[in-house]
């Protein structure tokens, strides 16, 4: 697990060095369980942002999720976007029953508020399509 944060740190500083970071992002994640996240937005258009990030989540065994999410932002000062991407879903249990990996779609929509030049609040509520582990999540 150690090996995959890091690796993830280190994609993150790559992306920072290659495109203008419009905001790093660190969110709690809310679903059947607890997550914690963190990850990256940038601008790609005018109003359109990628945004990819890694959310691991507190259950039973390892559970983690790395998404690539697109943000069609609406309007200025406050940024209110609908969303759409895709996501690689990873669950190790417990009791050696072997791992899970699929690819998954997310569709949802946030909304960000500046409030000033370095902060943001952002809420956000996104549906995940992976076989099987269909989840709906809140990240603050």
């Amino acid at each position: 697990m150690k090996k995959i944060i890091l690796m993830t740190i280190m994609c993150i500083m790559t992306l920072s060095a290659m495109a203008q970071i419009k905001s790093v992002d660190v969110k709690g994640n809310l679903r059947g369980d607890f997550g914690l996240g963190v990850g990256v937005t940038m601008p790609l258009q005018e109003n359109i942002d990628f945004s990819p990030s890694f959310n691991y989540y507190f259950s039973e065994g390892a559970t983690y999720t790395i998404d690539a999410d697109l943000h069609f932002n609406l309007e200025q000062g406050w940024s209110v976007y609908p969303l759409v991407g895709l996501l690689w879903f990873h669950h190790a249990p417990k009791m050696g029953e072997g791992d899970i990996n699929k690819i998954g779609a997310n569709i949802g929509g946030g909304a960000r508020y500046n409030i000033d030049s370095q902060w943001a609040v952002l809420a956000e509520a996104k549906y995940q399509w992976v076989s099987n582990f269909n989840e709906t999540f809140f990240s603050i």
